[in-house]
């Protein structure tokens, strides 16, 4: 059996490819073999062999023409691309000489900038490899353009938030070296553009003395224009001598922060007097300082918010500080240790509106045992160890206070939690006035949340924190949500109405009005508008009662998330 022979034939003029015909002959159409010749078992004669090869041979070389055309026309594609992308290149440029934005002001242009950098600050080190760097304010705004940068460095004011991390190990001292001239360089760079305007800057310093003391001295040869000054200085007691030349010169300083990493067991013995005529200072934070009174001179007549942690009071020295900060507006104290003699007397605060106390048990009975504050409206309590109420609850009697918020936070001691939660509800019984509750507690069903059910309609005169709106609570060993769901249904009230959502005991009972039949002389009570519920215990806890409460809560128009865990 003979082989049909491979031939072509000249295809109509839509079958050809965009070739040159110079180069590629006209297309051909290729007609197959025949199913005999591709069976396996087929053998060609000689005749249908030499026909074969002829046909190999010449499909060949078509290949090799094809893949030369294919290779001229992508030389071809990539020379029209480069010069498309050259045209657009020249597009662009053209665009930008007309660009609205040239014929902004250069005063215009800076208020922009301004806005821009809002928030953003000079940090070192700053980071490198990425596009943060790369991008961050202000120095994007010196590579756009020569105009652009020349505006940048007209704006002191984007140059005047400083923050510097200052860590150097005695090991590397080469490294070290060299990181020291960059950083001077930079803050240098910092405090020249920034010109006159008051500065905002941050140490956090690590390491050897003469590493830091260039930074310092940079700092402090513009004093008269701190602003906002952050120090946290390890050994800072070394360098109180090193800030003499800032005496006098800070009278803008409005807060100062100083703190030290190090376990001074001694005060310095050259107290820090740089800060001692400060006009405009109001706002002081101390962390880590042994014997503040006596280590730092500052005029704390004027200063209204003051913030001490992990500092070291010695005998008398708290009320000391106290007696003369009279116009203490905010005090937060945390993990500070405080000595005094039985026969200090408590130090009336006439304007503190806000206290914080984070400490253990017994420090927090010595912090309120000395403290009268008739004008307070925000108290927050965070026991580390079990807390102790009775000098919590004499300063609250003696001060005849407000206060409208209050957070506590437990020492989440299980073998003390009975007592914990019994000291609170002596405290809350103190606190009428309060708005805002946070609680964060363990068992809150064990004495705490059954005192506060609201239920006039049971004959309840005189329910705890009637104007209580606002609920926080978190509680680590939820073990049932039934004393939960009822105290805060027994207060979300129905507002149309004037009506109290059920008892959980007596769910078919209308409640009656508040300002109708026995309940018109008994005290009207807030009804809630927030809710916030976070939840757990050891096991994932599941509180079919809470489903109920969310959906009267949301019918009601009260704000409420639960959380369980």
């Amino acid at each position: 059996m003979s082989l049909p022979v491979l031939h072509s034939k000249s295809s109509n003029s839509n079958d050809s490819l965009p070739f040159k015909q110079d180069v590629l002959p006209m297309k051909r159409v290729l007609e197959p073999l025949s199913p005999i010749a591709l069976h396996s078992s087929f053998v060609p004669s000689a005749e249908a062999e030499l026909a074969l090869q002829s046909s190999i041979s010449d499909l060949h070389s078509t290949i090799t023409t094809v893949d030369d055309e294919i290779n001229r026309l992508r030389a071809s594609l990539a020379s029209l691309e480069g010069y498309r992308t050259d045209l657009h290149e020249h597009l662009t440029l053209r665009r930008a000489v007309l660009s609205p934005i040239r014929r902004l002001p250069a005063e215009i242009l800076g208020e922009i900038f301004l806005f821009a950098a809002e928030g953003c600050s000079m940090v070192w080190p700053r980071p490198t490899g990425t596009r943060a760097d790369e991008d961050a304010m202000p120095w994007l705004l010196g590579k756009i353009c020569s105009f652009w940068r020349s505006v940048a460095l007209s704006l002191p004011k984007l140059w005047v938030e400083i923050h510097l991390t200052v860590k150097f190990s005695p090991s590397e001292p080469d490294a070290g070296s060299h990181r020291l001239h960059a950083m001077q360089d930079f803050l240098q760079a910092c405090l020249t553009r920034s010109g006159t305007e008051l500065l905002t800057f941050s140490i956090d310093a690590r390491g050897p003395r003469e590493n830091i003391l260039p930074v310092l001295s940079a700092l402090v040869a513009h004093s008269e224009r701190w602003q906002h000054v952050s120090l946290d200085i390890e050994q800072f007691c070394s360098y109180h001598s090193d800030f003499a030349p800032a005496k006098n010169r800070v009278h803008n300083l409005r807060s100062l922060h100083i703190g030290t990493t190090s376990m001074e067991d001694t005060p310095a013995t050259v107290p820090l007097d740089a800060f001692e005529n400060t006009p405009s200072l109001t706002k002081v934070s101390i962390s880590g300082i042994v014997h503040p009174f006596h280590v730092l001179r500052i005029p704390w007549t004027r200063v209204t918010h003051f913030t001490s942690k992990s500092s070291t009071y010695r005998e008398g020295e708290f009320t000391q500080i106290m007696r003369q900060t009279t116009n203490l507006i905010s005090f937060s104290s945390e993990g500070e240790r405080i000595l005094e003699v039985a026969s200090s007397q408590p130090i009336l605060l006439p304007h503190l509106e806000k206290l914080s106390v984070v400490n253990k048990g017994s420090y927090i009975s010595k912090t309120c045992q000395f403290l009268t504050a008739p004008n307070l409206r925000e108290f927050r309590v965070h026991a580390i160890t079990p807390f102790v109420a009775e000098q919590t609850l004499a300063m609250l009697a003696r001060s005849r206070c407000t206060p409208t918020h209050f957070t506590f936070r437990s020492s989440l001691e299980v073998d003390a939690l009975w007592e914990e939660n019994l000291a609170l509800v002596w405290v809350l019984n103190e606190l009428s006035s309060i708005t805002n509750l946070h609680l964060i507690v363990l068992r809150s069903a064990d004495n705490i949340m059954p005192r506060l059910v609201n239920r006039p309609q049971m004959g309840q005169a005189h329910p705890l924190l009637p104007n209580l709106q606002e609920f926080i609570l978190e509680d680590r060993f939820c073990m049932s949500a039934a004393e939960v769901t009822e105290v805060l249904s027994s207060r979300i009230q129905n507002f149309s109405t004037g009506v109290w959502g059920p008892s959980t005991t007596t769910t078919t009972t209308a409640a009656p009005s508040l300002s109708t039949g026995t309940n018109q002389d008994r005290p009207r009570t807030a009804g809630l508008k927030v809710v916030r519920l976070n939840l757990s215990r050891p096991a994932a806890p599941k509180f079919p009662e809470l489903d109920l409460l969310k959906q009267v809560a949301e019918n009601h128009g009260v704000d409420i998330s639960i959380h369980s865990a």
